[in-house]
């Protein structure tokens, strides 16, 4: 079992759970198995888990109840502040797409009772300008999905990009002309979407391509032309039934280490679901930069 000096627990009680501490209660005696001396921050408002970061130089676990909004709160102090403590999750949002990625299990108590004999594995991270993600970075059709459910109901979408629910408000006439630069080689050409993935799932859907992994040093980039926008949704809508090594066409996929999107000026990007970012936009892998609580994922 995993046993540390001093941990953290961040919470708050709007994090997707009906009741955020009863929760806490089933999970709690799991929790205090992982180390000597155990700490509970509740956050009031936005930013009160970025700033509690710069106080964690004597932590050296970091438990982060929540969804991925959360997490990317956590991610980016403990970045700005370069923290480096483990991190375990216990899945508490809406879709909770880095708990998959680390296979810790989708249920609060489940996934306690997984940190207390998991793995400590290292984790890339995306670098978009000076914001972490973990999951994604998108502009095009995602983002302007995101935008559109953000705008309708927060409460019930929050502000994640759901993949599943980007085709209800597909129209015909949102490509745009792009410019790229992946790992200092142009591309050029029209798009409806253009994806960086690090994670391993978007939206509660795993992303159908079979060599994608968070800990290899490069991204996965995907370009989704408007002439077959059918085949991504094919792709998306049946996990696992379509690999895009083996069916891409009209979507184009890359690796790269770094990539600037040059143009279009001025569309807003969606990062792990955060819509405070516009193009154009500087992102690169940071390699191994965080340690998460994980389990093996079965082959």
């Amino acid at each position: 079992m995993n046993k540390f000096k001093k941990s953290i627990v961040m919470y708050h009680d709007n994090s997707g759970q009906q009741d955020i501490f009863e929760v806490l209660g089933k999970c709690s005696p799991n929790i205090l198995k992982l180390s000597n001396e155990t700490v509970f921050f509740q956050s009031e408002e936005q930013g009160d888990f970025y700033k509690k970061c710069e106080e964690l130089k004597d932590f050296d676990l970091v438990i982060v109840v929540g969804g991925d909004g959360t997490i990317n709160e956590v991610i980016n102090g403990l970045y700005d502040y370069d923290m480096n403590p483990v991190i375990g999750i216990i899945p508490g949002g809406s879709f909770n797409d880095f708990s998959k990625t680390v296979n810790i299990g989708a249920n609060p108590v489940e996934a306690s009772e997984n940190l207390l004999d998991a793995e400590v594995k290292e984790y890339d991270c995306i670098l978009n300008d000076d914001k972490i993600a973990l999951n994604f970075w998108t502009v095009g059709m995602a983002s302007e999905n995101a935008q559109k459910m953000q705008e309708a109901d927060k409460s019930t979408f929050g502000v994640l990009t759901y993949i599943p629910k980007i085709f209800e408000t597909l129209t015909q006439d949102n490509s745009f002309d792009y410019e790229m630069e992946l790992d200092g080689e142009t591309i050029k050409g029209n798009a409806v979407m253009v994806f960086v993935a690090n994670g391993l799932y978007s939206g509660g859907v795993e992303i159908p391509i079979s060599d994608i992994s968070p800990s290899d040093g490069v991204l996965n980039v995907f370009v989704v032309e408007q002439s077959n926008i059918g085949a991504f949704k094919a792709m998306f809508g049946q996990s696992n039934s379509f690999d895009f090594n083996e069916q891409n066409e009209g979507v184009k996929t890359f690796k790269a280490k770094e990539i600037k999107f040059i143009s279009p000026e001025g569309l807003v990007a969606d990062t792990d679901g955060e819509l405070y970012q516009k193009t154009p936009s500087n992102i690169k892998v940071v390699e191994k930069r965080f340690k998460f609580l994980s389990k093996p994922l079965e082959q």
